[in-house]
C-alpha cells in the first residue's frame, strides 16, 4: 500500500486544513480535516481535531465501523475541552478519515470533506456532503456538478464543533482488491478537480504520487485569487 498527501494554503493567508496519518500493527489511519471558526479557530481545530484521531488510533488501532465512530468521539472531545480552556467557541471543522490494513477498508465524514473510492479504475463511491447544497442536490433543485458553485455549499449541515451532533457517516468494513485506491480530500481541492479529472489521472498514473501531481496539475489551471485551502491525500492499494 502507497500513499501521498498535500495541504497547501492555496490563495489564503493561513492554511486551516491539517493531514495526519498514523501506522500500527500493520494498520494505517488516514485523516483530513478542514477548520472552521477564522484563521485561529479553523487551524486550531483541524489541527486539534486530527491529532485526537491518530492517538486514539495508537491507542488500540482496529478498520471497524465502530473504531472509526469512536475515533470521531475522541476529536469532538477534544475540540469540547479545549472550549472549556479558552479556546475560541466557534471553531469547528470538518474530518474524512480512512482506516485500512490493504486487506479491507473503512471510511467516515463529518462536513464536507469527501472520501472517493476507486475500483476498476472508476470512482465507485463517494461520500455525501453534509451541506446545504448537497440536500438541495438531492432535492433536484441543482445538479451533482453544481454544488461546486453553489453560494450554499459551505454552510454545512454537520461538523465537529464538540457536540452532542458531531455524528459522522461511517461505511461499512469492505474489503479491498488490488487496483482499489482512495482520495480524501478537502472541499477547496474537490471544488477545482472533478470526478472526471479524478478517475482520468488515476486511470494514466502508476503511484499515488503521480496521480496527486496530475490532479494538483487541473487544480492549478483552475485555481483563481483568493482560491480556498486545499488538501488531498492519496491511497493505492
Amino acid at each position: 500500500m502507497r500513499a501521498a498527501a498535500i495541504t497547501n494554503r492555496g490563495g489564503r493567508e493561513n492554511n486551516e486544513d491539517c493531514i495526519s496519518y498514523a501506522n500500527k500493527e500493520k494498520m494505517w489511519c488516514f485523516i483530513l480535516c478542514d477548520g472552521l471558526g477564522g484563521h485561529e479557530g479553523g487551524e486550531t481545530a483541524s489541527k486539534l481535531a486530527a491529532a485526537a484521531v491518530c492517538d486514539e488510533f495508537k491507542k488500540n488501532p482496529r478498520v471497524t465501523p465502530e473504531a472509526a465512530e469512536e475515533y470521531i468521539k475522541a476529536a469532538s472531545e477534544k475540540l469540547k475541552a479545549a472550549k472549556w480552556d479558552g479556546a475560541p467557541l466557534d471553531m469547528a471543522t470538518t474530518a474524512a478519515l480512512l482506516l485500512t490494513d490493504g486487506e479491507a477498508a473503512v471510511w467516515a465524514h463529518i462536513g464536507d470533506s469527501r472520501v472517493y473510492r476507486i475500483t476498476d479504475g472508476e470512482i465507485y463511491e463517494i461520500t455525501d456532503d453534509h451541506s446545504v447544497a448537497f440536500m438541495k442536490f438531492e432535492g433536484g433543485v441543482i445538479t451533482y456538478d453544481e454544488i461546486r458553485a453553489s453560494a450554499d455549499q459551505n454552510k454545512l449541515t454537520r461538523c465537529i464543533s464538540g457536540g452532542a451532533q458531531d455524528i459522522p457517516d461511517v461505511s461499512e468494513q469492505t474489503a479491498l482488491h488490488g487496483g482499489d485506491a482512495f482520495l480524501i480530500c478537502s472541499d477547496g481541492f474537490w471544488e477545482l478537480v472533478n470526478e472526471d479529472d479524478i478517475e482520468k489521472t488515476f486511470k494514466s498514473s502508476h503511484s499515488p504520487d503521480r496521480w496527486l501531481q496530475k490532479m494538483l496539475d487541473i487544480l492549478h489551471k483552475n485555481e483563481t485569487e483568493g482560491n480556498d485551502n486545499y488538501s488531498a491525500i492519496t491511497v493505492m492499494v
